[in-house]
């Protein structure tokens, strides 16, 4: 767990979510659409940092091309959003089911925690209404988590699984007020003692920045006819 200073100190850099549009050109995209294709043309086992998860994503670890120009210019692009900051992991990732609710924390906790970015790449069945990223107001500060209030034995790859939300950050003793059709993948009390913040449209070339700690989730994509997403997740620390 995080110290009550440690924590003080992660709320005052919070900020409320943002995407920068156009983040990236069309052929920026293309070509990293082209990195993770042909890693995944080499089959799973052919390549170091090509991992298949449990959980259904396929990610691949972004530092295998750290010199790539196009990686190198998202850095810099990045610092002029965001300020200097240091890497603490990033990939690639393609996955076919929604992502739950969770938080991109990590299990070192450091005090300087910091963004979380999602560059969209590519939509597999696209019929011309983007997904969105949604986000609470709540947050989680002591490591990695996925929110399953109310259940039990879930599996996940990373994060430890959260029952119960006494931990949680800002909890609301209100009911849950929010666009239910951007969350038919998620059990209704998965939402109880949080709060709609914000959903940002999920459109490839654009970047979606937020506070690692806060709370949040992918809408149910597959409610439009979207077959899968692929896109690149930035972790972060100052």
């Amino acid at each position: 767990m995080r110290s009550t200073n440690d924590i003080d100190v992660i709320k005052s850099r919070t900020s409320n979510p943002i995407s920068v549009a156009n983040f990236l050109s069309k052929e920026e995209v293309a070509h990293l659409i082209g990195l993770f294709n042909q890693h995944e043309a080499g089959g799973i086992k052919a390549y170091d940092g090509l991992v298949e998860k449990i959980t259904g994503p396929v990610t691949l670890n972004l530092e295998t091309y750290l010199t790539d120009h196009v990686i190198k210019k998202i850095m810099h692009q990045l610092e002029k959003q965001i300020g200097k900051f240091e890497m603490t992991a990033g990939f690639f990732f393609r996955t076919d089911f929604p992502h739950i609710i969770h938080n991109d924390d990590t299990h070192e906790l450091p005090p300087s925690v910091y963004k979380g970015i999602t560059l969209p790449l590519e939509l597999n069945g696209f019929t011309g209404t983007y997904p969105k990223l949604c986000f609470f107001d709540q947050f989680y500060f002591h490591g990695p988590a996925k929110f399953f209030k109310g259940s039990k034995d879930i599996p996940t790859y990373y994060n430890k699984q959260i029952y119960d939300y006494e931990h949680v950050d800002g909890l609301s003793n209100k009911p849950f007020v929010g666009d239910y059709e951007y969350f038919t993948h998620l059990y209704p009390q998965w939402l109880e003692g949080l709060s709609f913040h914000s959903a940002l449209d999920w459109i490839p070339g654009n970047a979606i920045i937020f506070d690692s700690t806060r709370l949040h989730c992918a809408s149910d994509f597959r409610q439009q006819g979207i077959k899968s997403k692929l896109g690149i997740s930035i972790f972060t620390k100052l």
